[in-house]
């Protein structure tokens, strides 16, 4: 039973949805059998873990018809009985709580029942709270365009001479078929550049991008931040669809809510980065501004958590363009979205690129020394934070222990990507040259410093122009 669909919904429930949950039993509109009742009290008792003993069969039916004999085929319809009531509610729930919805389901039911003033109130009542609310996305033309075809199937019947308003529900269909077009096309991009071996035909794509522009329809919140995010992701060099973008995400965010926000986020991000990486710097304090704002309006939690990725790349941002008393508040605030099991980790890790940063290498060094993760990455990482210590204090024995352990730690790690593997290779063997240089020959610096640039893909590139130069 510990396996059953049942078991695995009634864990997730809230406090309050078990309270709720119970006083919907109760009611004979929902449930008229006690078992169902006792069931629910008994599993919500005794639901602690994963590997419940008390919530199989026999031990449940116990406590379900304590005198009776154990009846399989019973016990299942019980549970069957608990399980579709659980549903009914969560439906219930869930149509509840969205507004929109539920006045143009209760539009529909009017007009169905050619109840034409109770029909007017609702349709009335969902058109005005659809303006009133502030998203402009896909969720709004939507039920634009619902509320449309319901006043259309409204009118229809009424009179052969009645004007009806098809063109207000093809416009409206339009653009929630163009919106909802932008918004999978730029999911489709992102996918492919993690999965790369899919493929994915892009249908109407192309006609659709040409019809938004033509029919100047980019005053949609909802079909300009895709269309933007697409042709940026799609097009670097043309820097104008980005900018386009960013300008809409800084004015128009709140018309958006959270899971589309985060994406146009990430993606934005995402181009901020590409650039930089490209030796743009201007695009640090972009990328910073885009994480400071989605930090503040809570856009980049995802179910009140952020990842360890996320909370790393925005203390990067940061300390990009030496933002080191916001990067230090984010620490101190965010740490509690980490997930608990890996929070102390990433506190300490993020604060010591925080204090190298600062050239408080000794704060870094302790707790750098003391960091050890099971994300590979995370270990080069600060095995390389740890690596340009050692170089910067003259600490050289320890400088080349470490070289030696991490050279080692790259052929053992059998998982590491090829990509990263070279990137970390050829960053160790400049690092190993650098140790050699002799700082007062101009040809070994000149020499040196070519092959710097010359090395793609190279880490810290900048970092070790540096050290050259400060020779």
């Amino acid at each position: 039973m510990q396996k059953s669909v049942l078991i695995e919904i009634v864990r997730s429930l809230s406090r309050k949805e078990v309270r709720d949950m119970h006083k919907w039993l109760l009611s004979p509109a929902h449930n008229q059998r006690e078992d169902v009742i006792r069931l629910f009290d008994f599993l919500n008792k005794h639901l602690t873990g994963d590997g419940d003993e008390a919530v199989e069969k026999s031990r449940v039916w116990k406590a379900v018809f304590p005198d009776e004999p154990y009846d399989d085929a019973r016990m299942r319809q019980v549970m069957y009985f608990l399980l579709k009531a659980i549903e009914e509610y969560l439906v219930f729930e869930d149509s509840a709580a969205d507004q929109a919805r539920y006045l143009g389901a209760l539009t529909k039911i009017y007009r169905s029942r050619k109840l034409d003033k109770a029909y007017r109130q609702a349709y009335r009542q969902g058109r005005d709270y659809l303006e009133k609310q502030p998203l402009r996305n896909g969720y709004y033309l939507m039920h634009a365009y619902f509320f449309d075809l319901e006043e259309y199937n409204h009118r229809l019947p009424i009179s052969q001479n009645t004007p009806v308003n098809l063109q207000e529900s093809a416009d409206a269909l339009e653009k929630w078929f163009l919106a909802e077009k932008m918004r999978i096309a730029c999911a489709m991009i992102a996918h492919r550049n993690v999965f790369q071996k899919i493929n994915y035909e892009p249908g109407l794509l192309n006609e659709a991008l040409a019809y938004v522009q033509r029919k100047e329809l980019l005053d949609e919140p909802a079909i300009a931040s895709f269309y933007y995010a697409y042709l940026a992701i799609t097009n670097p060099a043309e820097e104008s669809y980005f900018d386009q973008l960013e300008k809409l995400l800084h004015n128009e965010i709140g018309r958006f809510d959270p899971s589309e926000a985060r994406v146009l986020y990430i993606a934005a991000i995402n181009y901020c980065v590409a650039k930089i990486n490209q030796g743009r710097t201007d695009f640090a304090r972009r990328a910073f501004l885009f994480y400071r704002t989605g930090s503040e309006t809570g856009v980049l939690l995802d179910n009140n958590s952020i990842s360890r990725y996320t909370f790393g790349n925005a203390v990067v941002s940061a300390l990009r363009i030496h933002e080191f008393d916001w990067a230090e508040r984010f620490i101190e605030k965010f740490q509690f979205y980490l997930e608990e099991k890996e929070r102390e980790s990433m506190v300490h890790f993020n604060l010591a690129r925080l204090y190298f940063e600062k050239g408080e290498y000794g704060k870094a060094q302790q707790l750098l020394t003391k960091f050890e993760y099971d994300d590979m990455l995370l270990n080069l990482v600060a095995k390389t934070m740890l690596l340009k210590i050692y170089y910067e204090e003259s600490e050289f024995s320890a400088y080349e222990s470490l070289l030696e352990s991490m050279r080692t730690y790259l052929q053992r790690k059998e998982a590491i990507s090829p990509n990263h593997r070279t990137l970390y290779k050829n960053f160790l063997s400049i690092m190993r040259k650098l140790m050699h240089l002799n700082p007062y020959s101009k040809v070994q610096k000149d020499k040196f410093r070519a092959l710097v640039v010359d090395t793609n893909p190279l880490l810290e590139k900048e970092w070790l122009l540096k050290q050259v130069a400060g020779k």
